[in-house]
């Protein structure tokens, strides 16, 4: 949260803008799919059945879930030789650069902090040259630190369950979109209770967003 904290203070918003603030993995990038390829790798796979990884990450061999212990070991490693190979979800672009003429955007990722620069890099190859900001935890005390730059509407996109809730905790008035990428993902995953509506692709976002700003 602190070093969080420490990158708002270098954003250069409009106040009298409405402001979108997205998340970036199994939102603008892939994710588990990329992911699978990297267990693979390490004698691993993971079996989705639930939206976790805890205990759905297992050994080829044994089919033995791999310890939690092992997990930040992983994701370390996984960013560290895969976070320029996570492919943009489509439409992320397009859709985005409609909405950037209406709105701020900000990308806010839980990433870890030594990857931040790499996945920015990335983000800007891919056309968006965004704002991004690399954080931790819970995202609802980040957005209630990014409110104190506009009155204007906010509207938070993220993929999991609790970041909704903590949004709707911290910053009760901003929409918030539940958008899953991937197609298995999403359909295991039921609506996060804390969001106002659930998306299937960009499209659907940027009509949501669009009728949001428009509604008086």
């Amino acid at each position: 949260m602190k070093f969080a904290l420490e990158q708002l203070k270098l954003l250069s918003l409009t106040p009298t803008r409405p402001l979108i603030i997205t998340d970036a993995d199994e939102v603008i990038l892939h994710f588990s799919d990329i992911l699978a390829d990297y267990l693979r790798t390490q004698g691993m796979y993971v079996d989705f059945v639930s939206y976790a990884l805890d205990g759905n990450v297992k050994y080829l061999d044994s089919d033995l879930p791999v310890d939690s212990a092992l997990f930040k070991g992983l994701i370390d490693d996984f960013f560290h030789g895969y976070v320029e190979k996570q492919p943009l979800v489509e439409g992320t672009a397009d859709h985005l650069a409609n909405l950037s003429a209406l709105c701020d955007i900000v990308i806010l990722t839980n990433i870890p902090h030594d990857f931040a620069d790499r996945r920015r890099s990335q983000l800007i190859d891919h056309g968006l040259d965004y704002p991004m900001v690399s954080s931790s935890g819970p995202k609802g005390p980040v957005l209630r630190a990014i409110r104190d730059f506009t009155r204007e509407k906010m509207i938070f996109i993220d993929d999991i369950s609790h970041h909704h809730a903590s949004v709707a905790k911290y910053v009760p008035d901003c929409l918030r979109i539940q958008f899953i990428a991937n197609s298995h993902l999403n359909r295991i995953e039921g609506k996060a209770s804390d969001c106002h509506v659930r998306c299937d692709d960009w499209v659907h976002i940027e009509q949501e967003i669009r009728s949001f700003l428009e509604d008086e």
